[in-house]
C-alpha cells in the first residue's frame, strides 16, 4: 500500500511539473520589428532611405498566432487622409523583389487559405491590408494570423523581410477574382526591416 501511495505522489508531481513547463512555454513571447523610414525611387530604380522615421510595425507570436500591429505618427503631407496598402516583401528596402509569399511560387494565390479558420482572402501571404492615415499623419493597423511565424528560419519565418506601405490603397478581394492581373504599380512610400527582438 505504501509503495502505490509513493508511486501515486511521484506521478502527480511529474504531471504538475509537465503541466507547468507546458504553461510557461504557452506563455513565451516572440517579438520582432521594423521601424518604417521614408524612402525615394532613385533613376536606377534603387530606393533611397532618407531616415525619417514614421512609425514602426511590431510582430508579437504567442503560441501559433502571430499579432501584427502598426502604429503610424509621421506621415508625409501630401498622403494624407487616405488609405494605403502594407505589403510583406523579399530583398532590401533599397533593393525590393517580389512580394513575399510563404516560400511559394508567385503563381501560387493564399485567397483561399484559411487563417485563424477564416479565409486570408488577399492574393499573396504577405499581403497585409489597408491602413487609414488621417490630417494628422496618424494612423494604426492590427491584424491576427497563424500563417506567419518569428525567428523560425524556414519559409514562414517573417524576420529580415522587408514591410512596404505605398501611396494608394488595394482591393485585396477584387484581385482575388479569376483573371484578376496583380501587376500593378503602387509607389513604395515607407520601408521597414523586420528584425528578430527575442
Amino acid at each position: 500500500m505504501k509503495l502505490k501511495y509513493a508511486f501515486f505522489i511521484v506521478s502527480t508531481h511529474l504531471l504538475s511539473l509537465i503541466g507547468c513547463q507546458k504553461n510557461e512555454t504557452d506563455d513565451i513571447e516572440t517579438v520582432a520589428s521594423a521601424t518604417l523610414q521614408i524612402v525615394t525611387l532613385n533613376e536606377d530604380l534603387s530606393y533611397e532611405v532618407n531616415g525619417t522615421e514614421i512609425g514602426i510595425i511590431r510582430f508579437t507570436k504567442k503560441e501559433d498566432i502571430v499579432s501584427i500591429d502598426l502604429e503610424v505618427t509621421h506621415f508625409p503631407e501630401g498622403q494624407l487622409s487616405y488609405y494605403h496598402a502594407i505589403h510583406i516583401h523579399n530583398g532590401t528596402c533599397e533593393s525590393p523583389l517580389s512580394h513575399w509569399n510563404l516560400g511559394k511560387d508567385l503563381d501560387y494565390n493564399f485567397c483561399n487559405v484559411l487563417s485563424m479558420d477564416e479565409v486570408w482572402a488577399k492574393p499573396k501571404a504577405g499581403d497585409l491590408g489597408n491602413i487609414f492615415i488621417n490630417d494628422a499623419g496618424v494612423g494604426d493597423f492590427s491584424l491576427q494570423t497563424d500563417l506567419y511565424t518569428i525567428g523560425s528560419n524556414d519559409a514562414s519565418d517573417i524576420v529580415e523581410k522587408i514591410i512596404y506601405i505605398h501611396e494608394v490603397a488595394e482591393n485585396f478581394k477584387q484581385e482575388c477574382f479569376e483573371g484578376h492581373n496583380h501587376e500593378h504599380n503602387n509607389k513604395k512610400i515607407a520601408c521597414g526591416t523586420i528584425e528578430l527582438i527575442n
